[in-house]
């Protein structure tokens, strides 16, 4: 819940914590932008060079920004659809989260007919 710091601090190195919490979409524009930021200027001569490193420095802090806010939600999501379940599903804590995030709680279907 709240501010993820790993995501904010080091997903611009390479996507690496990205790719460690199951976001591979996520990790995988991180390793785009890479190459474009270190293409990118060397490719483009003068002026234009110091243009694309501004505007990718710029991008990279936007989406570090984001991804501080929105990554543990992302994370929780991703878990909760490949079968995980919270610990403690009647805790203040996951009401919580599930109604700040807009999660379902799906009981399991009773076994008892």
């Amino acid at each position: 819940m709240g501010w993820s710091w790993t995501l904010f601090l080091f997903a611009g190195f390479f996507g690496l914590p990205l790719f460690l919490r199951k976001l591979n979409t996520w990790g995988f524009v991180f390793l785009i932008l890479w190459v474009v930021n270190l293409l990118g200027p060397s490719v483009a001569a003068g002026d234009k060079g110091l243009l694309i490193s501004t505007v990718m420095f710029f991008v990279f802090l936007g989406l570090q920004i984001w991804l501080g806010v929105k990554g543990n939600e992302m994370t929780a999501k991703d878990r909760l659809e490949h079968g995980w379940q919270f610990a403690e599903p009647q805790s203040e804590a996951t009401r919580f989260a599930r109604d700040k995030w807009g999660i379902l709680l799906v009981e399991p279907a009773s076994l008892a007919t």
